[in-house]
């Protein structure tokens, strides 16, 4: 509803500004990456739900728990990205049957 009201004002504006059709797109443009954004939040939402409750076969769970790991590690800072890599390195380095 506040879409089709946000598209009326930007339509006045476009006739009384003389960029409004410029600014009519960009509005335009604005209102569906927030749609977008709002409907992945939903997605997700639905997803730890339905992973919650028990609802998803194997293959949806196996999916779930990848893209949380993945959005996890996505949001990890510098530093505790930085520890992580040493950490690997350094068990790679135990691993390696070539120590020089």
């Amino acid at each position: 509803m506040y879409m089709l009201l946000v598209l009326i004002v930007a339509s006045v504006l476009a006739v009384l500004v003389p960029f409004g059709p410029i600014l009519l797109i960009g509005i335009a443009v604005a209102l569906v990456a927030e749609n977008y954004r709002q409907t992945v939040k939903m997605r997700e939402d639905i997803l730890a739900i339905k992973n919650h409750l028990g609802l998803m076969n194997k293959q949806e769970a196996e999916q779930y728990e990848m893209e949380r790991r993945n959005k996890d590690v996505s949001q990890l800072s510098p530093d505790e990205m930085k520890r992580i890599n040493q950490e690997i390195e350094a068990e790679l380095e135990r691993d390696n049957p070539k120590n020089t």
